[in-house]
Formats: C-alpha cells, structure tokens, sequence
C-alpha cells in the first residue's frame, strides 16, 4: 500500500466549500412551500445544482488534497457522473421535502437519500482515479455510509424545524460535518496500489492549480446565487415596506349618491406559528409583540419567540386597530402588555413586566408621537 499524507490548505478548502454549499443550498429552500408548483421546481433545480455540486467540489478538492508518491489524474468521465450522481440525489431529497406534507418520517427519508447520495458520489468519483487504484474496506463502507445518513438527517431536522436564519445556518454546519465525515472516514478505512497505465496522459494544470480552480469556482456560484437571492428577497420587502406605508390615496370628491360602504375586513384572532416542521395557531391575546425576522417573523409571548411565516407588512395591515400598534419598522407591540415606557431623545422603547422576560419593544422617531398617544402619554 501507498503511503499517503494531506495538504491541510485544501483540506481547510474542502471545508469551506462544504460549508458555503450547505448554507447558499438549504438557503436557496428557505420559503419554498409556500410558492406554487411551477415556481418552486426551479428553485429546487438550483439548491440541488448548489447542494450536490458542493458535495462533489468538497470530494474533489479533497482528493486533490491527498498526496500520493505517485502521479494521479481522474478520468472525466466517471468524474462528471459523479457530480450528476451528487446533485440527483440532493434534488430528490429536496422534491420529498417540498411537495406533501413535511413529516418527521419524510425528514428522516430524505435526510437518508442526501447521505447516500454523498457515499454514491464519493465511492463513484474514487473510481475514476487513475495511476494508481484504491482498496476498499467493507468497515469503511460500513462507519462512512452510517455517518454519512445520520448527521445529514440531524442536518435537515433542525433546517426544517424553524426555518430561520439561525436553523439554516446550524443546518448548514451539521451537513458540512457530514460531508466531511463521510469523505474522510471513508478515506481512513481506504488503501491505495500504485499501477502502471500508459493511456494516462500529463495534465495541463497542476493538481493544486485544479483544486484553487475548483474552490474559486465554487465560491462564485455559492456567491452569485446567495446575492440573487437576497437582492430579491430584499426587493420584495422594499416593495411590501413602501405598500404598507405609502400615504393613503385622497377622498374621491363628495357625491351626490352615497357609495355603498365597504365590508369590513375580518380581523383575525390567532396567528400561524411553525415548529419541526408542523403549524400550529396561537390565540393574539398571548402575543405580547412581533418581530420581523427577515421576510418572516417571531412571536414573542412568555415563555418563548415562535417562527411565524407572515411578513411583518401584511401582520401590521391586518391587526390594524386590534390592540397592536407598529413602533418600528420591524416591531409590532400588543398594547395591553406594555407596563411602561422609555424616552431615548428622539426615540423610545416600550416596556413589559419583567416576569414575561420580553426585551423592550423600540419605537422609532417616525412613530414616536402615535405611540406616546397609544399609551396615554
């Protein structure tokens, strides 16, 4: 056997690819089920593009990492199927997630179909070496393969319990891990044969020029695809934000025929929250105030802040006269809960009682002088 050591440079490497593929693809998701059949297919395409070609990336720049005492190259082939194999995979876990009912049974199936789509892609990328040829080990296949299946499952169940920034990116980190964990387990129980192929031929560019090629090639596309996807979500919030304070539109000039009168929206008494996967309901009277949480927000109550999947825009408009009242652009506040109130110049914060261990709400200057009149100052 072939004695063998690592780059720890394109080790690190690896790892940021791993990470980086894991947060842009499971980012990409975020939101997902909530849009309609023929718009949510593209972006599963690109998540699964993002989440299996960062499989594959990490794999590879891994295996540029190793250092072998003889010369190796890959054949493109078996290299390319591999990356089809990677992202194939990634997209059929992402469809089980996103189409029916998100069960805990249907975390856990497709969370078993991601980590074998990284065994797949590894073991079928390891044949495509050329100068020499690995050796197998059945406890290798064994531990890679369980580890592999396992933390991608712990990966997915907290990305998809709350689907925050916060579950995302701790997401994010486990199926990095588990990445990692497969590729390199698998590679300890792994021995390699030196051979002689005179078909091999000399590459144009260095294994350590491929693999920075590689890296740089990755991070553009994790990049570009994470900033389209904030810029949008961005704009979408911009055009909500300018909806829900444009200025009211003048009265129409009397007429002489009064105008039937408009019926009266329905204002709702419980709001959605999600939690592992589920939506549950809770009555407003326990909302002591919402926080935005980027397109989404929280409800905060006495014992904990749930996810909710409303946009503070629209929760604004519809508790409107309710017993809520905007004191920032990114906080409703129940009035019934708020015990006191703070001036900071020409801003505030409402204050609740301290056993409900809420934060103080901010009012900003803007909303400053309809606060203070809410609350009878």
């Amino acid at each position: 056997m072939l004695v063998v050591s690592y780059s720890p440079l394109l080790v690190g490497a690896a790892a940021l690819i791993a990470l980086m593929a894991a947060f842009t693809g499971l980012s990409l998701t975020n939101g997902l089920s909530r849009l309609p059949a023929a718009r949510r297919k593209p972006m599963i395409v690109r998540a699964a593009i993002v989440l299996g070609g960062g499989v594959w990336s990490t794999h590879f720049v891994a295996m540029l990492a190793l250092d072998l005492p003889v010369e190796v190259f890959y054949d493109p082939v078996l290299t390319l199927a591999s990356a089809l194999i990677a992202i194939l995979m990634a997209g059929a876990a992402l469809l089980l997630l996103h189409f029916g009912s998100r069960s805990d049974r249907r975390i856990a199936l497709a969370g078993a179909i991601m980590g074998l789509g990284v065994v797949a892609m590894h073991y079928s990328g390891m044949y495509g070496l050329r100068g020499c040829a690995p050796v197998f080990g059945a406890t290798g296949y064994l531990v890679s393969t369980t580890l592999a299946v396992l933390i991608s499952f712990g990966a997915l169940k907290i990305a998809y319990g709350e689907r925050t920034l916060r579950g995302i990116a701790i997401g994010a980190v486990i199926y990095a891990l588990a990445i990692l964990a497969m590729h390199f387990s698998a590679m300890a129980w792994t021995g390699f044969v030196a051979i002689e192929d005179l078909s091999v031929s000399a590459p144009l560019v260095s294994n350590h020029m491929l693999a920075m090629l590689v890296v740089f090639a990755a991070f553009l596309i994790c990049g570009a695809f994470l900033l389209t996807t904030a810029t949008l979500g961005e704009l979408a919030a911009a055009t909500g934000q300018a909806a829900g304070e444009a200025s009211p539109p003048s009265a129409p000039a009397a007429s002489s025929t009064p105008a039937d009168p408009a019926p009266a929206a329905r204002r709702p008494t419980r709001l959605p929250y999600e939690r592992d996967g589920r939506t549950f309901f809770t009555p407003l009277s326990d909302v002591i105030a919402i926080r935005a949480d980027g397109r989404y927000t929280r409800l905060l109550r006495a014992d904990d802040a749930v996810f909710c999947p409303l946009p503070i825009n629209r929760l604004a408009e519809d508790l409107s006269g309710g017993g809520f009242l905007r004191t920032h652009r990114s906080y409703l506040v129940n009035l019934s809960y708020v015990r006191g109130f703070e001036r900071k110049k020409d801003q505030g914060a409402c204050l609740f009682d301290p056993k409900l261990k809420v934060p103080p709400v901010p009012v900003s200057r803007a909303n400053l002088p309809l606060t203070m009149k809410a609350i009878g100052i």
